[in-house]
């Protein structure tokens, strides 16, 4: 997993258009920005020019409409999951810097109210088998997918859902 991969991945905005990509398969830029309305447009470029460049996500089809270039984009189709443990631990400690990041700012913004925003943060150690561990993954994903093609409206919020599964020591 190369550095540009890692720090591509770890940022917010970019997880929620990858999150858009996901659910739709294939989508373009005018599409992602339907989804993400609060997202303005040229950071919405932006952020489609890092994950290109990252190679996170290609283009898999070009057309012209209205006298430009339509570009429709899809997940790589081979995304660099497996690394060494040292690539791992990178990604997992640039994770948790950005997360800490988020909260100093939310804390040191306009208005914190942890009640009024449901901020909220747990630990459990459970005993699982490895299938077990499979198990709990794949019903936390289906429990995701429920939520994930949640369009805008009033009242909604974005709200980072993160977990992290770890050592026991």
């Amino acid at each position: 997993m190369s550095k540009d991969y890692m720090d591509a991945c770890m940022n917010s905005t970019r997880q929620r258009i990858l999150q858009v990509i996901m659910i739709k398969k294939e989508a373009t830029s005018a599409e992602i920005g339907a989804e993400l309305p609060d997202i303005p447009r040229a950071s919405l470029y932006r952020h489609i020019k890092v994950l290109l460049e990252a190679k996170i996500i290609s283009v898999v089809k070009e057309e012209f409409k209205r006298g430009s270039m339509e570009k429709t984009y899809a997940l790589a189709s081979q995304m660099p999951f497996e690394g060494t443990n040292e690539e791992y631990n990178n990604m997992i400690q640039l994770a948790l810097m950005g997360l800490q990041g988020e909260f100093y700012r939310y804390f040191h913004g306009e208005n914190p109210d942890p009640q009024r925003d449901l901020l909220t943060v747990g630990s459990a150690s459970l005993m699982l088998t490895d299938e077990e561990m499979l198990e709990f993954i794949t019903a936390y994903g289906q429990l995701l997918q429920k939520y994930l093609s949640n369009k805008p409206t009033e009242g909604r919020k974005v709200r980072k859902i993160t977990v992290v599964v770890s050592p026991n020591e």
